[in-house]
């Protein structure tokens, strides 16, 4: 059987092409749009940008991606608890699904995905169980902080292979 391409158009990171039901999104808030939760004449900041939801231990990581072809064949997904991605030098792009039943097991719902470009000093938290990919950076490398219950990576994950290539355009 040959491999179909899933063709799916990058967009910017908003609530419009992130909403809720796939997680949350962390950005500075524009000056005058909302009032920092403490400040001085040295700092501003601004508390509850995003909530997670841990109930153990949290832990907070950096990978450092390399540059490849905006495309992939496999998604991954966390059951059981949330996950933070931060870029700290440089935008990433990924592709992110909601959950569909096949066969009593979750799957990616490519038909619902999006791919997110999260500019560098932004980030999402993914509610439970959102599908997506390691993130692709638009440069040779990125660094990104990846935050979740700890030992998510040993005891909370499920990578499925695709039917489809899922080919990521800007």
């Amino acid at each position: 059987m040959a491999i179909t391409n899933t063709k799916v158009k990058v967009e910017y990171l908003s609530p419009e092409v992130f909403g809720s039901s796939l997680g949350q999104i962390i950005v500075t808030p524009e000056e005058g749009k909302r009032e920092p939760t403490l400040q001085s004449e040295d700092f501003k900041f601004y508390g509850g940008l995003a909530v997670m939801n841990i109930k153990n231990v949290f832990e907070l990581g950096i990978c450092v991606f390399n540059q490849r072809a905006l495309e992939t064949d496999q998604m991954e997904q966390h059951a059981q608890t949330q996950e933070l991605l931060f870029a700290i030098d440089g935008d990433f792009i990924m592709p992110v699904a909601p959950i569909v039943q096949k066969n009593g097991e979750p799957w990616p719902d490519l038909d619902h995905m999006v791919a997110i470009r999260v500019p560098m000093g932004q980030g999402v938290v993914f509610n439970n169980g959102i599908w997506h990919w390691a993130p692709f950076p638009l440069k040779a490398t990125s660094s990104v902080i990846v935050g979740f219950e700890k030992d998510t990576a040993d005891k909370d994950l499920v990578i499925r292979e695709l039917d489809s290539k899922i080919v990521m355009q800007q």
